[in-house]
């Protein structure tokens, strides 16, 4: 059984992060000449570590660091700081391929992938971002997508008998975006797709107006904003099953728990919070969901095959049931993903479909 973290070993590597503008400049990873088709993939991970978001980064970091060591990994990940900017991201992949990095995971953002999959032209990127158009720069995109959300909420409304399925739809393009993809599995289950409501307030009146007076049997709630959970509270009142994307899943729990038809699309219950049990336990911090797909990037990673002449097959690799669902890489590198449905009951997050 491999040992856990203690708290002081967490933080004492964490700690050096702060040391060095770049974790792994000092040494580089293994170059084996002959590389065997059964070795792990050589694998960075770049993530702000300094600059506005770096309390996210290192969160993140931790999390991969506690999962490596419970999976037992023989090969870990290395570490590089993108800073804030693009300019620094990009600089970050140059110096992780030039170590030895065949598999970049990261960065966190849209805005950096372009640069990293420019500083490194020779890794695989799998960039964290949720920007499926990315992968026409040639990135492999492993967010979870406002498609896959979409997906899994209409996928949970046509089991639970619906034929109708609205949309308060947010604004900018997150909005558009979830418009589309719900657009899109209302048509691949059949279900009856609702003009989309705009605000909270008018939700149920425009609802009713587009259908003879009469309310859908679901709608489908993308953001968890200030909007996104009174809308949530009045489709409860009104008997209305709402469904909310992954962006619910960080919701506290004692606030979902009073939205009593409330289902979301979210991570496997057993696996997550078995990982962020632990990390709870080691650091008295909470995870968070981003930091989910942190580890399920590493860990998909490090189980990406080879051909016989040793180059890694990225969408080759068997489907792998990660902590925010089975997932394996399509041939236009964009990622199919299976999203548990979730509600809460009594402080306890429950598995629903």
């Amino acid at each position: 059984m491999p040992s856990r973290f203690t708290r002081r070993q967490i933080l004492s590597r964490l700690a050096a992060t702060g040391t060095a503008p770049l974790l792994g400049a000092c040494a580089a990873l293994p170059q084996d000449s002959d590389i065997a088709v059964a070795q792990p993939a050589r694998v960075a991970m770049l993530l702000p570590l300094s600059g506005p978001q770096a309390p996210l980064g290192k969160t993140m970091v931790k999390a991969v660091w506690l999962a490596e060591e419970r999976a037992g990994l023989r090969q870990r990940v290395e570490i590089f700081d993108t800073g804030p900017t693009a300019q620094g991201a990009g600089a970050a992949a140059k110096l992780a391929e030039g170590v030895g990095a065949e598999v970049i995971v990261g960065p966190l953002f849209a805005s950096h992938t372009k640069a990293v999959v420019a500083g490194a032209p020779k890794a695989q990127v799998i960039t964290l971002s949720n920007d499926d158009r990315l992968a026409a720069d040639g990135a492999w995109v492993f967010g979870v997508t406002p498609a896959q959300s979409a997906e899994a909420a209409a996928g949970f409304a046509k089991k639970m008998g619906a034929s109708s399925i609205a949309l308060l739809q947010p604004a900018g393009e997150f909005g558009a975006q979830s418009a589309t993809a719900l657009s899109q599995a209302a048509k691949h289950h059949r279900l009856k797709m609702m003009p989309p409501a705009s605000s909270a307030e008018t939700m149920l009146a425009s609802l009713r107006a587009a259908n003879r007076g009469a309310l859908p049997e679901s709608i489908y709630l993308p953001a968890a904003d200030k909007t996104g959970r009174q809308a949530a509270r009045i489709a409860g009142e009104a008997g209305l099953r709402a469904i909310g994307s992954l962006q619910w899943a960080d919701v506290p729990i004692a606030e979902m728990d009073r939205m009593k038809t409330m289902t979301f699309a979210g991570p496997d219950p057993k696996l997550f919070n078995s990982l962020s049990a632990s990390y709870r336990s080691e650091l008295g911090e909470e995870m968070g969901i981003i930091s989910g797909l942190a580890v399920d990037a590493v860990l998909f990673a490090n189980g990406i095959p080879r051909d016989r002449s040793g180059r890694l097959q990225m969408n080759g690799r068997a489907p792998f049931d990660g902590l925010l669902g089975r997932c394996t890489f399509r041939k236009d590198r964009t990622c199919a993903r299976d999203l548990a449905m979730l509600q809460t009951k009594d402080g306890q997050v429950r598995r629903a479909a």
